[in-house]
């Protein structure tokens, strides 16, 4: 058998990764190292191999045709080495279950849920990742994505359920002489609205809430806007104003019986929805979670 001639393995990894994405900068997320690193390997396979890989204009990279014509072969490579050794992954990972989703799902839906989970299934651990953005189960270690978006009818999803967005304030804050709970009661004038981290989705947003109320008063309230609900939370507990929160806020733990709901209108939000990384879907731990998610959605509805 004659002697393999394979250039350095980071060297087809950082080739294999930037080709797939066309991009040096998402490579090196990928593989947990600089753009510096990534450019500096390609261009050593390119000297190795007397062939240019990448035609490059700015940040932008495309393939040569030398390079299109080896990446699938390389890529195909790749998914043989990885999966000659996913048995020995699984036998060091298989009770570990990756869970890549929102910050508000991830604190006031399933960490408080995750208790009854380890009673029935102690043997388990959920590393949990919260992030706004979506991230590629492809190229991740993650095995369950579960994330917020629009509803689609052509899409393999577990769909969880909808959210809706409901106005509340801390009720020392509405007048009592009132006898009820009317936006127009509250001392102060106050509407904090949430910014959203994913320009894609739209917010919901006290105009917008006046809006489908039919109350014309928005103008005369102040109005202050924050990026997060857990700190739209904390300026409800401090008495600054009222906001928009998600009903998987004001039905969890962490709500206080300080708050009251406001009279009006509920503001449908998009769906929490579902996704299995394929490569992970023969994991007993995997498949448990997912029936398990399951019935605490049926018993939450």
């Amino acid at each position: 058998m004659s002697k393999r001639r394979l250039p350095t393995m980071n060297a087809i990894r950082a080739f294999e990764s930037a080709a797939r994405l066309l991009s040096i900068s998402d490579a090196a997320k990928e593989l947990s190292v600089t753009p510096t690193a990534i450019s500096h390997q390609i261009r050593h396979l390119e000297s190795q191999l007397g062939v240019k890989l990448f035609d490059r204009s700015g940040r932008n990279v495309q393939l040569t045709a030398h390079g299109s014509r080896i990446l699938p072969d390389v890529t195909l490579g790749m998914n043989y080495f990885a999966s000659a050794f996913d048995d020995t992954y699984n036998a060091q990972s298989g009770n570990t279950i990756n869970i890549s989703t929102t910050r508000e799902f991830a604190r006031y839906w399933l960490q408080p849920r995750l208790g009854a989970f380890y009673e029935r299934f102690p043997q388990y651990s959920v590393n949990l990742f919260s992030s706004e953005q979506c991230v590629d189960l492809d190229s991740s270690e993650i095995d369950i994505a579960i994330r917020y978006g629009e509803k689609s009818e052509h899409d393999s999803s577990i769909y969880l359920f909808q959210e809706h967005y409901i106005p509340v304030i801390r009720g020392e804050l509405l007048r009592t002489d009132d006898n009820e709970q009317d936006i127009n009661a509250i001392d102060g004038k106050r509407l904090i609205d949430v910014r959203w981290e994913r320009s894609d989705l739209n917010a919901p947003t006290w105009k917008r809430w006046f809006d489908v109320a039919g109350i014309s008063t928005y103008e005369t309230f102040q109005r202050m806007s924050l990026d997060a609900y857990n700190l739209a939370l904390d300026s409800l507990t401090r008495g600054y104003g009222a906001a928009l929160l998600s009903r998987t806020i004001v039905e969890s733990e962490e709500f206080s019986d300080r708050f009251a709901r406001i009279k009006g209108p509920v503001l449908p939000g998009y769906h929490y929805r579902l996704i299995q990384n394929i490569s992970t879907a023969k994991k007993t731990s995997v498949r448990r979670f997912i029936d398990w998610v399951e019935t605490q959605r049926h018993q939450s509805e």
